[in-house]
This record gives structure tokens, sequence and C-alpha cells, in this order.
């Protein structure tokens, strides 16, 4: 009886979590969600030109970016009918123009879960990155509107955020919000929700991604998610990263700012960028 429950519970885990991160692990520059009680003031550039410069300096970084090494943990907890755990290490090495390959160092806790659920994470990211799927998860004009929230000051930084929002009914996309930092215009954190939900059995699905500087670049540092599925309880998906080394990068410092295009001023029409202040 306890296999049987093992093997369903596996099955809606896997079918939940591989679309979410998807759209997370592709979706970036390059636990449940908190809604942020931090005061914020009036930012001082519109959506547009926030939108348009990260958009530029991403794929600057993208392009610089030509090989990278990190150390990944994945932690998967099951709380309900059954009490399981996870965990594995793992080794990652990234090729421009996105291609990821894994090996594993260590492995503990339920064999069910490791090899149904965590060792499918990282093959679906495998091929993920070689059939070159990032632009359809980028986060772009292209796949989400943008409103611009608030200008949430740290010291000398700050950080935009930004209300996103599918363009598309995509259990690869999601709906919340980022933080843009504002000197460099990158991605420095995402919380939200996928834009459609995995599967029947899943009632609600949070996750907050975060990002760290190394060297020129942002690259992932934690991505929790809590997943809740009807009668077998909550699942949570820790993913750490560490140990970054990067092998191959050009310079990028003289696009440490990127310059004010002319999309900052003329807008996609069918694209939403809104400011706080037009409300």
């Amino acid at each position: 009886m306890r296999d049987s429950r093992t093997l369903e519970i596996g099955k809606m885990i896997r079918r939940n979590v591989l679309g979410l991160w998807i759209c997370v692990l592709l979706g970036g520059p390059h636990v449940t969600a908190a809604e942020s009680n931090t005061k914020t003031i009036d930012p001082p550039l519109t959506a547009s030109q926030v939108v348009s410069r990260m958009v530029e300096m991403n794929e600057r970084r993208a392009e610089a970016l030509r090989g990278y090494t990190s150390i990944r943990t994945y932690h998967l907890e099951l709380h309900g009918i059954l009490k399981l755990h996870a965990d594995m290490e793992v080794k990652m090495m990234y090729h421009y123009p996105g291609d990821k390959d894994f090996t594993i160092l260590s492995a503990s806790g339920s064999g069910y879960i490791r090899d149904h659920v965590l060792k499918r994470l990282i093959e679906v990211e495998t091929e993920s990155s070689h059939q070159g799927e990032n632009r359809q998860v980028a986060i772009t004009p292209e796949n989400y509107d943008f409103e611009l929230t608030g200008h949430e000051p740290d010291g000398k930084d700050g950080y935009y955020i930004l209300k996103v929002t599918p363009r598309v009914n995509s259990k690869y996309l999601f709906k919340g919000r980022i933080w843009v930092e504002d000197q460099n215009f990158a991605i420095v954190r995402i919380e939200g929700q996928p834009a459609k939900a995995p599967s029947w059995w899943t009632t609600k699905v949070n996750f907050v991604a975060q990002y760290r500087r190394v060297g020129d670049f942002w690259l992932p540092a934690l991505n929790k998610s809590v997943t809740s599925v009807r009668v077998f309880g909550r699942s949570l998906l820790t993913i750490q990263y560490k140990d970054y080394a990067l092998t191959d990068s050009a310079n990028i410092h003289s696009a440490a700012r990127a310059k004010l295009s002319s999309s900052d001023h003329t807008p996609n029409s069918n694209v939403i960028l809104r400011s706080s202040s037009t409300k």
C-alpha cells in the first residue's frame, strides 16, 4: 500500500514541478511567496525604460557569458499522507549558447523521489537547454506584460519592482513580480505562481527565485517552491547554488549601464507598460 501511494504521489509531484521549474530556470537573466511590506518611493524611470534596459543588458550578459560551472543541492520534502524526502548534489557545466550538462555527485533519501522527480528535473532542464527553448520562456515583452509598481531603495543601490503578467496562459510562464537592480538592470528576485495550473491535482503553487552577482553576471542563488496537492498534502522543493566558477567570458564593463534606446520612447502598443504614478 505504501509503495502504491508513493508511486502516485511521485507522479503528481513530477507533473507539477516540471513546468514550473522550466519557466524559473530558463526564464531568469541569466515557501510561499509573501507580499512585500517594504515602503517604496516613486520610481525615477518609467516601466518602458526599465524593461528595455533590462532586456538589453540581459542580452549583452548572455552573449558575454561563455561558460561556467556550479554546484547545486536539490532537496525535496513531502508532507501529507506520507512523509518523504530526498536530496541530490549535482555539478552543472554551462556552455554557450545555453547548453547545460549535469553530473550527479551524491544522493540520499527516497529512491523513488530521487529517480522520478529530481533526476527528471535535471533531464528536462538538459533537454530544454539543448533545444534552445530559452526564448519561449524568457522574461521579455514578447512573453509578458509589465507594470511598474515602485522603486525600492537599498543603501546606494535600489530595485525596480514590476508586476509581470504572461501574455499566453501557459504552464511554462508565470505571473507575479520581479525585482530589477537599478544600476545594471539585472533581475535579482522573482516571486510568483505558474500562469496555468500544471494539473487538476494542484491547488496552489508558489515559488521564489533569488539571484546573486558572480563577476559581471547574475546567476541563480536559491529557488524555493511550495506545491499543494489535492488529498496527498504539500511538497517543498529547494535548490541551492554555490561554488560558481566562470570558465569563459567576455569583458562587459563597457556595457555596465545600458543606453536609453529608441524603444524607451516608443514601446510596442500591444505591451502593457505602466508606471504606478499613472494610476
